[in-house]
């Protein structure tokens, strides 16, 4: 389908959503857009886009609902009732779910959906909000694969030109994957805090550290969240919370525990973050996780308003 021939709703509009909705805007599709704090759609809709009181109003006419919420519950809120989205969407639209949830959740979306006749596409994304504004994220699709090519269009306008990954039928699948991408970013996080502790204790220049890290691990994003913990540099700018982070590693225990596979790393990530928010770093950047290792060897805390 080409943009004049679809209309498109959009639910959520954090630092995330609203990146994601511009971009849509911006490649010449109907925008309706809602927010649960409708000031928040004052941009959008001065650019060009409607806005909607509530996701029951926003998906009424809509062939493709976006939405991009923070959790689970807002997810089932958004969907559910006499304003979600199923109240008002029509038959053989398309819901493209962006949340990172459960791929429990997922499976019991995708029911409640069929039940009103409505595509359900789980369609995470890996990528912060400043890569979403330039287009470039990468994206998870799983779901009808008749349903995937109909909202292709308005998927590629947030997604890199090779960035669609294609899971099949399975939604949970997306979900899994994304929970996966999550867990192994995480994980080399709280890694470069133990080095970078380890290396500091014996005096070994930072600079160093990081140079080695960057030779074992050349992945652009990575070499960047090493960069945070060795300048100890954590301000959230449009990036990713520590308390979102916790809800991903929570879901990441319960996706492990839901079919019997033990994440030991994701326990340890657990309360890594857990005392990361016990010295008040709840508003940073996910990445200060890795403090907790400088804390446990005696580093003094970094002071100061970074």
């Amino acid at each position: 389908m080409s943009s004049d021939k679809l209309d498109v709703a959009f639910l959520g509009l954090g630092g995330m959503g609203s990146a994601i909705a511009h971009n849509i805007l911006k490649n010449g599709f109907k925008l309706i857009v809602w927010n649960r704090t409708a000031s928040k759609a004052k941009e959008l809709v001065d650019a060009g886009a409607k806005s909607a009181s509530s996701p029951k109003e926003a998906a009424q006419n809509a062939d493709v609902i976006v939405s991009c919420l923070f959790n689970e519950k807002a997810v089932f809120e958004s969907v559910n009732g006499e304003n979600g989205l199923l109240a008002g969407a029509r038959k053989d639209s398309i819901h493209i779910n962006i949340a990172t949830i459960s791929p429990m959740a997922a499976k019991e979306l995708a029911e409640l959906h069929k039940k009103h006749g409505v595509h359900y596409i789980a369609g995470p994304v890996l990528g912060r909000p400043d890569v979403a504004a330039s287009g470039k994220l990468r994206t998870f699709l799983g779901g009808s694969k008749s349903a995937v090519e109909r909202c292709r269009p308005v998927v590629q306008c947030y997604t890199l030109e090779d960035g669609i990954v294609e899971v099949g039928e399975d939604c949970a699948h997306a979900n899994v994957l994304k929970l996966s991408a999550n867990y192994t970013l995480v994980t080399c996080i709280d890694l470069f805090g133990q080095v970078y502790a380890l290396n500091e204790k014996w005096n070994v220049p930072s600079n160093l550290t990081k140079k080695i890290l960057d030779i074992i691990i050349p992945n652009p994003a990575l070499q960047a969240y090493s960069e945070n913990v060795q300048t100890r540099n954590y301000k959230n700018e449009g990036g990713f919370a520590l308390r979102g982070g916790l809800k991903d590693v929570n879901m990441m225990i319960s996706a492990g525990e839901e079919v019997g596979v033990p994440l030991p790393y994701a326990n340890v990530i657990h309360d890594h973050i857990t005392t990361a928010l016990a010295h008040g770093y709840e508003d940073k950047d996910w990445a200060v996780l890795a403090e907790a290792a400088r804390l446990a060897a005696g580093i003094k805390e970094k002071t100061g308003s970074e």
